[in-house]
């Protein structure tokens, strides 16, 4: 009970009652003030001590767990996770952003990265940011102050990199466009050189003599060009907007996506169209649909799925995708590898896979 007397919270609009608890803990855990196998109050107790919900409470306990710093023990309750005897090595920080976002990142991903990290001896946070360049970072920020070993950053916008510049903590990137706020740090590129030639080879087969590529403004780290033009094959840039409706910046994107498609004249369809974001992809699906333009009779499409993993559609759509689990563990490895300060080798490049669908079949 000392930990839940120990604990203050302040009210502040930004974070929210459970998600200070959990900090606490955490930082408890990670300065060596609750050891290793010491007993943290039950559900209950947490739950009348400190105004949560026991719902809530249970959800503290819950990510605590898949984080590592706890571990529960039959007949005795939930446990501080017990590293070598001792304390935790250090925190490492998984920051990726928030909202719809966030929703297609695959659990495997994170529970990869986390049990080997904690496997390793590092407690593992996550904290989530907004996607927009503009948006403010208060959780991000706050999460900073505390010690912090490691921050590996998926899909890092422009503020977050330099946010994390500034804080002075070591810090890695994993996919998104090359960094563009240069401190030297590494980033964990997706590369899908090998899908993209079993892509221009797949066309070349399907007679396919013109493909668009539908890519967000300012982005060019994707690029099916040169692996089609090795085929003979023609290829040009279709640039959608991005756009801000609500506070879903998802559904901007796909009314953006929607409103271009629905504009293009049935004579400017393409043979095929390759889209370098899901969302632009089910955006042209409206415009599609609405128009009675049929996928794949009338038009093919391939897309590169969320982050290249998972579906993310309604049918199956020929895709760029890869394992969660093999990204995870390359990601932990070389995380390891800086945090032991070992000599680094050369970030890992996640690869895709080419899987066929319904809307380009073989």
């Amino acid at each position: 009970m000392d930990i839940l007397q120990r604990f203050k919270y302040e009210p502040d609009g930004t974070v929210r009652l459970a998600d200070a608890l959990c900090s606490f803990i955490r930082e408890e855990i990670t300065f060596g003030r609750l050891k290793g196998g010491e007993r943290l109050p039950t559900i209950d107790e947490i739950s009348k001590n400190t105004g949560l919900t026991f719902s809530q409470a249970r959800s503290v306990i819950e990510r605590l767990s898949r984080e590592g710093y706890v571990r529960s023990r039959p007949r005795v309750g939930t446990c501080v996770a017990s590293l070598d005897g001792g304390g935790l090595k250090g925190r490492v920080l998984v920051a990726y952003p928030d909202a719809d976002i966030c929703r297609f990142y695959p659990t495997q991903l994170f529970d990869t990265i986390n049990l080997s990290l904690s496997e390793a001896g590092y407690a593992v946070s996550v904290v989530t940011f907004p996607l927009g360049a503009d948006g403010s970072l208060p959780r991000l920020k706050s999460e900073l102050l505390r010690a912090t070993d490691l921050v590996i950053a998926m899909r890092a916008t422009p503020n977050v990199q330099k946010c994390l510049a500034e804080s002075g903590i070591r810090h890695l990137f994993a996919y998104g466009d090359r960094p563009v706020v240069d401190d030297g740090s590494p980033w964990i590129e997706f590369s899908p050189d090998e899908a993209l030639a079993q892509f221009a080879d797949h066309c070349e087969k399907a007679g396919v003599k013109h493909v668009v590529q539908a890519r967000f403004e300012n982005n060019e780290t994707m690029d099916a060009g040169p692996a089609l033009l090795e085929k003979g094959i023609d290829s040009s840039w279709l640039t959608v907007s991005r756009k801000d409706v609500g506070r879903r910046r998802f559904d901007g994107i796909v009314q953006c996506s929607c409103e271009v498609f629905s504009s293009m004249q049935r004579n400017e369809i393409p043979d095929l169209l390759l889209f370098w974001s899901p969302y632009i992809a089910q955006g042209a699906f409206m415009a599609f649909l609405d128009r009675g333009i049929r996928i794949p009779a009338d038009i093919k499409v391939v897309s590169l799925s969320e982050t290249g993993f998972g579906p993310a559609f309604v049918k199956p759509v020929t895709r760029f995708e890869s394992d969660p689990v093999e990204a995870g563990a390359r990601i932990s490895e070389f995380a390891l590898a800086v945090l032991e300060k070992r000599r680094l080798p050369s970030p890992p490049r996640i690869s895709p896979q080419y899987v066929f669908g319904e809307t380009f079949p073989f």
